[in-house]
């Protein structure tokens, strides 16, 4: 398993985790008192929380594995580079430009309509707002994962 193909399919599941996370809190209750704050989340939430740390340490370990089974072609879970970019022969590189041109192009296009959308007179709820986000996070993800798995194949 190339961990490099399959890291946009893992956001894309964090992505879907945080979406019922977001749902959680937008479903959750404040009650300000003159001395007292009272939050109380969701369960799906709070369930939602729960199998995001599980996930996260998933992704840990399965990175982990990766760079002890390739110490040359070591990866950081967490850093600014997006790990799924491979630029390990020139091949791999015009893949990675050829897949960020892409989704650069479908974001200088959706960012545009969605604040035109919310600039319509429909009520748009915070969790509506926090799907359309995710919802462009998850196409530019697929977006990439396709265009990389052209290459691959």
């Amino acid at each position: 398993m190339n961990i490099r193909m399959f890291y946009p399919i893992l956001n894309i599941l964090s992505c879907i985790i945080l979406l019922f996370v977001g749902w959680g809190f937008t479903r959750s209750n404040v009650t300000i008192t003159e001395n007292f704050i009272e939050y109380t989340i969701h369960p799906v939430g709070i369930f939602a929380w729960l199998v995001l740390i599980v996930f996260v340490f998933m992704l840990l370990f399965i990175v982990q594995r990766h760079n002890k089974q390739n110490p040359d072609k070591k990866i950081k879970a967490f850093s600014i580079k997006p790990p799924e970019y491979n630029e390990d022969d020139e091949m791999y590189q015009y893949a990675t430009m050829s897949a960020t041109k892409k989704v650069y192009t479908f974001l200088t296009w959706a960012l545009p309509m969605i604040l035109a959308l919310l600039l319509l007179p429909i009520p748009f709820s915070k969790f509506s707002i926090f799907v359309i986000v995710v919802c462009i996070i998850i196409v530019q993800n697929l977006i990439f994962y396709f265009e990389m798995k052209k290459f691959k194949e």
